[in-house]
């Protein structure tokens, strides 16, 4: 089976400057690859190359594909709904809208043998959604706007799902409980690509890992040998050298 998202060559340049350089990157179906790195390592920078989105004026080149079909030169509204979705760090809600209106738009029947999420699903996975349904999204928490924001990304039937620094500003209690729905989500066949600075709560949750810097990928492998891995444990977990 071909995986879910391909992509190879990926390169992205600022005029003169190459920022990201992906030789291979794959996303097998309802596989969570954690992408990590620090501050400036091209995390972002690789999820929205992957959409076809970017800050300024970007020079990106490669193949992207999903599900097999090349969508490398599709505009971003275009990959959206072939089945590519990412959920940015800012938060892809409308503030000024309520739970149920941001929930409101969807795919009821976007074919392909995509799985299509309904509101009432949304609300079975984060039943907070369901106690603030009347809310403004700018009245809500941290942690329900991000609940949100996936729920949002549901609604379009992806399939495969682009989640940049789900954790930023939430309390840890919140963290574990939004990584461990991705999770669940995967066992029902969504791929997720996950980057994440709290590496301690993405390894929890990642069936592979990869490690970025200047954005090259220079460590990649299943999660469980990441985690012993002494330059993700160090620099990352905390870990002591002895």
């Amino acid at each position: 089976m071909s995986p879910v998202l391909e992509l190879a060559d990926l390169s992205v340049r600022y005029g003169g400057n190459r920022v990201l350089d992906i030789g291979a990157l794959s996303l097998g179906q309802g596989e969570v690859v954690g992408v990590v790195g620090a501050n400036g390592a091209g995390k972002s920078t690789l999820v929205n190359a992957a959409l076809g989105w970017s800050r300024g004026a970007a020079k990106v080149s490669g193949r992207i594909a999903l599900c097999g079909r090349d969508i490398s030169r599709m505009p971003v509204q275009k990959r959206v709904g072939e089945g590519l979705c990412l959920i940015p760090e800012g938060k892809l809600i409308f503030g000024t809208m309520t739970v149920e209106e941001n929930l409101a738009e969807g795919e009821d029947e976007p074919g392909d043998g995509r799985r299509t999420y309904g509101v009432d699903d949304v609300y079975a996975l984060f039943p907070r959604l369901k106690e603030r349904r009347g809310h403004l999204g700018s009245q809500l928490s941290g942690g329900e706007r991000q609940m949100l924001g996936i729920g949002r990304a549901l609604r379009l039937a992806p399939l495969a799902l682009l989640l940049d620094e789900p954790s930023i500003g939430l309390a840890p209690k919140l963290v574990v409980t939004v990584l461990e729905t991705v999770r669940e989500l995967c066992a029902d066949g969504l791929s997720v690509l996950l980057v994440e600075q709290n590496v301690k709560a993405a390894i929890a949750v990642v069936d592979r890992m990869i490690l970025l810097e200047r954005g090259r990928i220079v460590l990649e492998g299943p999660a469980a040998e990441m985690k012993d891995n002494p330059r993700i444990a160090e620099a990352y977990l905390g870990a002591q050298k002895r």
